[in-house]
């Protein structure tokens, strides 16, 4: 696969808007991803604090947030190549500020029950399934900068959007119910639909009939982007390091390292609001020292050594023996989590031919996310056996043998950055 550098922003027949295409991303950027932090804090804190469910329910909360991106994301990229990417953002934000407020609403008013919370994680599931890869496609239409530095100003927004709202969930846990997490969470949704309409139109990029053209795509539909990763030899080492990471990561995060905060520290949603600052504050500041460096050129072997770093930072969380050990360790886990993110999303926008960009992110995508069911009823399953501790440290353990056998059996070591890359 050749790659593709990054087109100008693109608006048919858009008018001056009074803030850039740019800026108008990063500010629909900022806002979901600020809603997504108050969501990391809010559904452990009414699962497992106000309705005192067990590890494995916790489990099937947390499915139900990525089933839907599982059986939708390759459908989702590929209506976003078809359609006005805009359009789709407007109606996905006008939706997704319903789930929240109905949440909220029965949350104070002391109604709330298990079946609220699966069915308000299959709403959210279902909506992020069609954000995501539309949104994801369009950070080379509305920008002209080197495409390593334009997903390195996404990802900081990303992780700086998520951390502010870690920090007012951690605020709000001292002088407010958890119904203010939701209503916090709406009103950023609601934010991110007025940077929305600060987008210019961005209709879908006309297709090319020049076989020799690197942005030529053979459309298969929605199984375009599956075709292109697994033909590419720099793509398909990407999507199973990402689809690792899927499985015995964010099982780790969304079950196993919330329950060690309250089973073995006795902590609730401030703490829980602590380890999410201390991860995405790692992040961060990775990211930001990328954005200020020349890009990388060993893109993959950055990518898979950060992810074994990480493994062995998970590895001292499961021999911590207080939560300030935890912190420290998690931030270390979020330093190296940022690079591995970082290269893997530069990788995939840089080999993505334009005509067909959001199938593969959705792609890529559903490595990340649509494992997650699996690693998160894995966790479940592992926490309730062994406890959180010995299952965080058995999950890293078992990414440490994988990135080997990635490194040994795939080219991941040697993708670099192409020579005449804008």
């Amino acid at each position: 696969m050749s790659h593709h550098t990054n087109s100008p922003p693109t608006g048919s027949g858009a008018s001056k808007s009074m803030i850039s295409p740019l800026a108008a991303y990063l500010f629909g950027v900022g806002s979901w991803f600020s809603s997504m932090g108050l969501q990391f804090v809010m559904i452990p804190t009414l699962a497992i604090i106000v309705l005192g469910v067990s590890a494995n329910e916790l489990a099937i909360v947390q499915m139900t947030l990525s089933i839907p991106q599982l059986l939708l994301l390759l459908y989702a990229g590929s209506l976003a190549d078809k359609t006005n990417a805009r359009t789709v953002l407007l109606v996905i934000h006008i939706l997704a500020a319903l789930p929240p407020m109905a949440l909220g609403w029965l949350v104070y008013f002391d109604q709330l029950a298990y079946v609220h919370l699966i069915i308000f994680a299959l709403s959210v599931g279902l909506l992020s399934s069609f954000a995501m890869p539309t949104r994801d496609a369009l950070l080379t239409r509305v920008t002209s900068r080197d495409i390593q530095s334009a997903v390195m100003m996404a990802l900081i927004t990303q992780f700086s959007a998520q951390l502010l709202g870690f920090i007012l969930a951690g605020a709000a846990a001292s002088l407010a119910g958890p119904w203010a997490l939701l209503a916090l969470q709406t009103l950023a949704i609601l934010i991110g639909l007025v940077a929305t309409l600060f987008l210019p139109s961005l209709p879908p990029l006309e297709k090319t009939t020049d076989e020799d053209d690197p942005n030529h795509v053979h459309d298969r539909g929605w199984r375009t982007g599956y075709h292109i990763v697994i033909e590419s030899k720099r793509l398909y080492p990407v999507f199973f390091s990402t689809l690792s990471v899927g499985i015995f990561f964010i099982g780790i995060f969304m079950v196993a390292l919330p329950l060690t905060i309250r089973n073995v520290f006795d902590g609730g949603q401030f703490e829980i609001a602590v380890v999410n600052v201390c991860f995405w504050g790692g992040t961060i500041v990775t990211t930001m020292v990328l954005l200020n460096r020349h890009p990388i050129r060993r893109r993959g072997r950055a990518m898979v050594l950060a992810v074994m770093v990480g493994s062995l930072s998970l590895i001292g969380v499961s021999l911590s023996t207080d939560f300030y050990m935890v912190c420290g360790f998690v931030t270390g886990w979020g330093l190296c989590a940022g690079v591995n993110m970082a290269m893997s999303r530069t990788i995939m926008q840089t080999e993505a031919p334009a005509q067909a960009r959001a199938r593969v992110l959705a792609f890529y995508n559903l490595g990340f996310l649509g494992a997650a069911p699996l690693g998160a009823m894995c966790a479940g399953f592992a926490t309730e056996l062994l406890g959180p501790q010995l299952a965080t440290g058995i999950f890293a353990g078992m990414m440490i043998f994988f990135t080997l056998w990635l490194i040994a059996s795939t080219p991941v070591w040697v993708i670099d950055r192409h020579e005449d890359e804008a």
